[in-house]
């Protein structure tokens, strides 16, 4: 079976990109019977780097053609042809594109590319709205052949190659620039996929001239790791004869074992729970996510104690972006989840939080005031609460310090046990703290890649200009302390407004429509009815 990947020049104006593209089209007319399978590099009809708005139109006026000639070189080799390019996936929507077509010229399947540097967005101006959600790997299927796709930065993230793994491919297409990278980290990045894919990788690319040391080398890797043919930075059809297109490398499980597929050998010992968080139950980070934002302060605590596990985990279960929970030191140095300092109204037991130790307040009903059903409920750590949701939610971290510490600054212990905790569990773009000025400060210096929100107290009429002082992400509003104005002077100044809080529905529009960006509710599921409805409607006008 030949493997055949076109390379193109890439090119940096409209005209030279015109004549790539009538390359990859010649390419394309050239091939004969002896192919079998075929790629194109990345932005087939489209290989340049283009101003900003320019890309879609250009790709727009050359994308009849390039798929006019795929579909015809697909019925007359009788081979299998995949094309990258800048494709209308939706009216109006253009995705990074790998389109599939069988050997009749029909599509058999797309893949849209999955990580997309900021330039497809903000320059080329692509759609990036399906990668906000779990979408499995896809595995497109020809004449029983499984292919799975990568697109060029799509091949640095081990994450998702071993996800393509668990749909067990035959081949991986790889349509690439990768202009910059040198040649043998595009070995390794190849000969890694292949390995632990146990599959042929075919990757097509652009040149970058000749005599160029980066970039370009379309390749064919086998299933053992080993390169059978690279193409350095030629233009033209690059070939590759292989023998069985399902063949797999069969290694010894362990040192005398049988012969088992490699990809069985490293599956069968997969430790995902010592990984970073990952998966479907993951979400956009806070620089990420959109908003408004609804956030369950202390947990959705309507239906379950307070700061409780139950409590969150009801909110998250309901699509909360956000939860808010309260983060106490207990006499032995653990930090635990609790919003009062004193043990009356939240549990059955007394005295505080911080002149108890851990195994003391695991003693105590935590949630025998909230209801019969919680009796024997403890107090939660806040690694217990990491441990459980990371990265499933953002965070609002209030740090309490007011009851308990007067000096200017946040105990410089504290806040670090608080990063370290944040950084073990892999929660540092899922939070933001927010608290006093005395944790503003302290945040600043131990734990300063954290977002931070000012809190409303001492003046709550003065807080967007503390916000400003501490150079703060967001300001926490405190009804009744606040105004429009407040709102947008604090968006002037870069700061997203959190609200405290809102349990009338009837209140929410009148809130979104001032400019808040994150409701603080105790009643998760009512508030958040009442902001779709609003949202929804506001769509319409």
């Amino acid at each position: 079976m030949k493997l055949c990947a076109i390379q193109i020049p890439f090119t940096t104006n409209e005209t030279d990109a015109a004549l790539s593209v009538r390359m990859a089209i010649d390419e394309l007319n050239k091939c004969d019977s002896s192919c079998d399978i075929i790629l194109t590099p990345e932005y087939t009809n489209a290989p340049a780097s283009f101003p900003v708005g320019k890309c879609i139109p250009f790709a727009q006026a050359h994308t009849d053609a390039l798929i006019s000639a795929a579909k015809n070189a697909a019925v007359r080799c009788n081979a299998i042809v995949a094309v990258n390019y800048v494709c209308e996936a939706e009216p109006g929507l253009f995705r990074n594109t790998t389109e599939v077509f069988d050997r009749q010229g029909n599509s058999a399947g797309r893949f849209y590319k999955q990580h997309l540097p900021r330039a497809e967005k903000n320059v080329n101006l692509l759609d990036e709205e399906y990668t906000r959600s779990f979408r499995r790997p896809d595995i497109i299927t020809v004449d029983g052949i499984r292919f799975g796709f990568l697109i060029c930065y799509d091949t640095y993230f081990s994450e998702y190659v071993a996800h393509i793994a668990h749909r067990h491919p035959d081949v991986v297409f790889v349509s690439s620039f990768q202009r910059g990278e040198r040649k043998d980290i595009l070995r390794m990045q190849n000969q890694h996929l292949a390995f632990n894919c146990n599959c042929y990788v075919l990757r097509a690319s652009v040149s970058m001239g000749e005599h160029a040391e980066n970039g370009g080398n379309a390749m064919v890797v086998s299933p053992e790791g080993v390169i059978l043919g690279e193409f350095g930075n030629q233009c033209g059809t690059f070939t590759c004869e292989i023998d069985d297109i399902k063949h797999k490398h069969m290694r010894s499980n362990s040192f005398g074992g049988s012969m088992i597929p490699n990809e069985q050998f490293i599956e069968q010992a997969r430790a995902t729970w010592a990984y970073r968080p990952c998966g479907s139950m993951t979400v956009e980070g806070d620089a990420k996510m959109e908003y408004p934002r609804l956030c369950a302060h202390r947990g959705f605590n309507t239906i379950a104690p307070e700061n409780s596990l139950a409590a969150f985990g009801a909110a998250i279960a309901l699509g909360a972006q956000e939860i808010e929970l309260d983060v106490r030191f207990t006499a032995d140095g653990i930090p635990v989840v609790s919003h009062d300092s004193n043990l009356e109204r939240v549990s059955n037991g007394s005295g505080t939080i911080e002149e108890h130790t851990l195994a003391e307040l695991r003693e105590l009903d935590f949630g025998i005031k909230h209801g019969e059903h919680f009796t024997g409920l403890q107090i939660p750590t806040l690694e217990e609460v990491l441990c459980k949701f990371a990265r499933h939610v953002i965070i609002n971290l209030h740090i309490k310090s007011e009851e308990t510490h007067d000096a200017p600054e946040y105990p410089e212990w504290q806040m670090k046990k608080i990063a370290d905790l944040l950084d073990t569990y892999d929660q540092q773009e899922h939070v933001y703290f927010m608290g006093a000025p005395d944790v503003m400060q302290s945040a600043i210096k131990y734990a300063p890649h954290i977002p931070r929100c000012i809190g409303a107290f001492p003046d709550p009429w003065e807080i967007i200009e503390r916000g400003i002082q501490y150079k703060c992400q967001k300001a926490q509003l405190f009804a009744p302390y606040y105004n429009k104005e407040m709102i947008e002077k604090a968006h002037a100044n870069g700061m997203r407004c959190t609200f405290f809080y809102c349990d009338d529905p009837a209140k929410v529009p009148e809130l979104l429509a001032m400019g808040v960006d994150t409701i603080l509710t105790n009643d998760y599921l009512a508030i958040s009815m009442a902001a779709k409805k609003y949202l929804v409607e506001s769509k319409k006008k």
